[in-house]
């Protein structure tokens, strides 16, 4: 068993080494093994080629469970193996040439329930056999998206900590001044992670200016004005750290995934919507969506948006900031979405995975 798995790994490596890429345009890297027919796109190098050994996997598990042994996994003949198949078809022979048993009474068949189809082989392809037509595809410089990737994470992770000071930072975007916040009160770990943050934030420029008065325990500061950082304080954070950790699950589950971010789509019915995340799994789908606000203009769209999709509850997942347990659970059942919070939205997402969601 352990010398076909070092077969196996080591035609993984003889094949990715013969991999081709090449750079289309700006976040756009294209990675393919001609040999066998595969080609894929990412946004930039490195997730090219980890796309590209998914496919190859997924194509050779495919192969190997039809019969065929692609060139290159031949295997050194086993005497045992050959005298089995060699017995088996000499007993063949002679069961072929005995006279027919009498027929047995035909058992009543129970009826089965009936495969469910298999789905095209990229998110992109499943939604266009939804009659759904991706017009844009999020693209962003590499180094943007590893900034803010880490920006989110930090925010995500220690939420409950960062939170009084993430409120006030959204309450002065729309005034466009400076704020303060008071950490008189707080605790060490709430002090040491908002002082932290706000330092990353401005070595980045997403705050203008910022300064922390250790003697009154005291936060002044004021965020840029800029759209794009607008956008990642009300909203966008919360997506990339749903995507980060979705990616950091499946890979330490080592399954095989494809991950989507901001889909913008036509329907159907024409309405043009955009699709936070979708997230392929084999041959599931789930789609994410996340609100760091007001979510109840959204919810009743987004249930309308899983039937066009063609999923379960326990596909459509709605990821409220800091929303209860209790109350998701009650949303839950109302509009026929999963909804979770930043904190767990992960444990249930696995629980979808093993078919043990309630």
């Amino acid at each position: 068993m352990l010398e076909g798995v070092g077969v196996i790994t080591r035609y993984l490596e003889k094949a990715m080494a013969q991999a081709r890429y090449d750079l289309l345009g700006p976040g756009r890297f294209v990675a393919e093994l001609p040999e066998v027919g595969l080609k894929v796109e990412a946004s930039h190098l490195e997730a090219a080629r980890e796309a590209l050994r998914e496919a190859l996997e997924a194509w050779l598990l495919s192969a190997l469970r039809s019969g065929a042994l692609p060139p290159g996994l031949e295997v050194e003949e086993d005497p045992r193996r050959a005298r089995f198949f060699a017995l088996a078809a000499e007993m063949w022979r002679v069961l072929s040439e005995a006279p027919p048993a009498p027929p047995l009474k035909e058992a009543k068949e129970e009826p089965r329930e009936a495969p469910r189809p298999k789905r095209p082989p990229t998110l992109e392809a499943w939604l266009q056999s939804l009659g759904i037509q991706v017009v844009k595809k999020r693209e962003e410089d590499e180094e943007k998206e590893k900034v803010l990737t880490r920006l989110a994470l930090f925010l995500g992770d220690r939420f409950p900590s960062l939170e009084k000071l993430y409120e006030r930072l959204k309450q002065s975007l729309s005034t466009k001044r400076q704020f303060e916040l008071s950490l008189a009160e707080a605790g060490q770990e709430e002090i040491a992670n908002s002082t932290q943050f706000c330092t990353l934030l401005k070595q980045y420029a997403l705050l203008t200016s910022y300064h922390y008065k250790s003697e009154e325990r005291r936060i002044r500061a004021k965020a840029s004005t800029e759209g794009w950082v607008q956008n990642f304080f009300t909203g966008a954070w919360l997506e990339r750290y749903v995507a980060e950790r979705l990616r950091k699950h499946l890979r330490s589950k080592n399954l095989p995934h494809e991950l989507a971010m901001g889909y913008q789509v036509t329907l159907p019915s024409g309405e043009a919507m955009e699709l936070d995340i979708l997230v392929r799994v084999g041959e599931r789908v789930f789609w994410f969506e996340a609100k760091t606000g007001e979510f109840q203009a959204h919810i009743g769209k987004y249930a309308g948006l899983k039937k066009v999709l063609g999923l379960s509850q326990k596909e459509s997942f709605l990821v409220l900031l800091g929303m209860d347990k209790a109350r998701a659970k009650e949303l839950s059942a109302l509009h026929g979405l999963t909804v979770v919070n930043q904190a767990n939205f992960l444990d249930v997402f696995q629980e979808a995975l093993e078919g043990n969601a309630p």
